[in-house]
């Protein structure tokens, strides 16, 4: 007969090792870019939405140095053949594109973007002219 011996486990270990986020990611490789690239990055992150399509990662994600990346130029040529995409999800597109790029954007879109996406593209914008404080739309 066999005796099974039980090994105790530690108390108080850490959790399983879980990976960077994609946001995480791509946030990490911002820091070292253009304060426009910072901008349009945080964006995308903090909009929780974009970043979740594959069509999105597919034409927005490449690897640089081995890290996860921008490539702003194929998102941008690319983004029109992309199926599905709400006109909040297409202006959205557009203008941060236009604010990692520094391209011309049309605002005229702006009152398709919703409360959430309206105050991110604000947020970069004044991030971009030098100012640290909340956006329209947040109170001080």
């Amino acid at each position: 007969m066999q005796h099974r011996t039980t090994v105790p486990t530690p108390t108080g270990t850490a959790p399983p090792f879980a990976p960077p986020s994609l946001g995480e990611l791509l946030t990490e490789w911002a820091q070292h870019r253009a304060p426009r690239e910072r901008a349009a990055v945080a964006a995308l992150v903090a909009d929780r939405e974009l970043l979740d399509r594959d069509e999105i990662r597919t034409a927005l994600i490449t690897k640089q140095d081995g890290h996860m990346a921008c490539d702003w130029a194929r998102l941008t040529r690319r983004h029109l053949l992309i199926p599905d995409l709400t006109p909040s999800d297409r202006a959205f597109l557009v203008l941060v594109l236009a604010i990692a790029q520094r391209t011309a954007a049309p605002l005229g879109q702006l009152d398709t973007l919703g409360q959430h996406r309206l105050t991110l593209v604000l947020r970069a914008l004044a991030h971009l002219g030098g100012s640290d404080t909340p956006a329209a739309g947040e109170r001080a």
